[in-house]
């Protein structure tokens, strides 16, 4: 008991790292065809997204081509603006230069005047004034040269008004030329900041039209290789169809050769490292058997005598796998209507891979390769992947 217990916790301990390889020959025609339509999904899919980069990109270099124009309408009205600016600028320094002159002349006039009147308070009055006044010969005379010096005087003041008009003139349209500097100035940092907008813009539309050339490129090589994996696959395909048409099935099954007591059955077992049941099946853990969805066999284990001669259980194609773990050296034979059988432990081979058998025909021997510690046959019937009860199909 001891000895069985620990031959099936080795063996079995395997077949769970093993499963794919059995799941991989017991339906390649059907695995082979869904990756067919897979890759074709797939490059169908890569295309029309192809499509919609291509319409990505075209209209990302549109808006490209739109902002680029933009930025050069925006140089061209930036170079404008600031032509109006120093025109306004030079405007400025022109009447800041007339406003200097002005200022001048008023100090000038006003400087003349004030000596003038400075004079006649300190004298009571201009003396070649009053001279020429007490020297009039007649009162006409007199009244003459009265109403010239008055009008001297009167001139002397309205010119000071007329400098201080200009003077006051001056100063606003520097003011208001000042204004349209300020607002000038506004202007042109409005469009400096609308090219910087508008630059950002056309980096970040760039950047996306290196994205969308970097996803085509990478598209389009995927739906490349996908094609290329299509034709390989239909090639494959081909192969298989081949290969199951000359797997002459009888469609009943046969004892596998070995003649001896079964040791495991198929089922939930109490042994840990089985893998977990397949679809339709519920265990529970029990045993050595501790994970929470349980353990199950995929087949039988028959016992029998080292080197006994194994049979396919019904004509097919074999195919022969060399190994020194799990199922060690097995036999995978694919038979008609998706029904798969596999041989395990075997000690050597008795046919070459891919020839199509015979039922009862030998195709190797018992042995104790892989995980098992005596040697006994691991046998398996599955159908379309799913692992069968072989004593369904054989008389156990």
């Amino acid at each position: 008991m001891r000895r069985r217990l620990l031959h099936v916790l080795i063996a079995l301990s395997a077949v769970g790292s093993l499963q794919p390889i059995v799941a991989v020959r017991a339906d390649d025609l059907a695995k082979a065809q869904a990756q067919q339509a897979q890759l074709s999904q797939s490059i169908a899919t890569d295309k029309a997204r192809l499509l919609q980069l291509e319409a990505q990109q075209a209209s990302v270099v549109a808006q490209m081509q739109v902002l680029s124009s933009l930025i050069s309408s925006s140089e061209q009205h930036l170079a404008n603006q600031n032509a109006i600016l120093d025109t306004i600028l030079g405007q400025i320094d022109e009447t800041q230069r007339h406003l200097a002159e002005t200022r001048r002349h008023l100090a000038e006039r006003e400087q003349i005047l004030s000596k003038r009147t400075r004079s006649l308070y300190k004298t009571g009055g201009d003396v070649s004034f009053i001279d020429s006044l007490f020297t009039a010969s007649t009162f006409s005379q007199l009244l003459d040269r009265f109403i010239v010096m008055r009008d001297v005087t009167h001139s002397d003041q309205l010119l000071v008004e007329q400098i201080n008009a200009d003077r006051t003139s001056i100063e606003q349209l520097a003011a208001r030329q000042a204004r349209q500097r300020d607002a000038q100035q506004q202007v042109i940092l409005a469009i400096k900041q609308e090219q910087a907008a508008l630059r950002g813009q056309y980096v970040k539309q760039n950047a996306l039209k290196g994205q969308l050339a970097a996803t085509q490129l990478t598209l389009a090589q995927r739906a490349a290789a996908s094609q290329q994996a299509l034709v390989a696959v239909a090639a494959e395909i081909s192969a298989l169809q081949a290969a199951r048409s000359r797997a002459h099935s009888s469609g009943t099954f046969a004892w596998p050769g070995v003649q001896g007591p079964i040791t495991q059955t198929f089922g939930c077992t109490d042994f840990g490292g089985e893998p977990p049941p397949p679809t339709g099946y519920r265990c529970r853990p029990v045993g050595s058997c501790t994970v929470s969805y349980g353990c199950f066999h995929t087949g039988i284990d028959i016992a029998g005598a080292y080197g006994s001669e194994v049979d396919a259980t019904d004509g097919g194609i074999a195919y022969t796998y060399s190994g020194s773990s799990g199922y060690g050296n097995h036999v995978i034979v694919v038979h008609a209507n998706g029904f798969t059988s596999l041989y395990g432990h075997l000690s050597s081979f008795a046919v070459s891979s891919g020839t199509g058998v015979a039922k009862g025909q030998r195709i190797g021997y018992e042995g104790s390769t892989g995980f098992s510690t005596g040697a006994h046959l691991h046998f398996e019937i599955r159908l379309n992947e799913a692992p069968q009860d072989p004593c369904r199909y054989v008389v156990c």
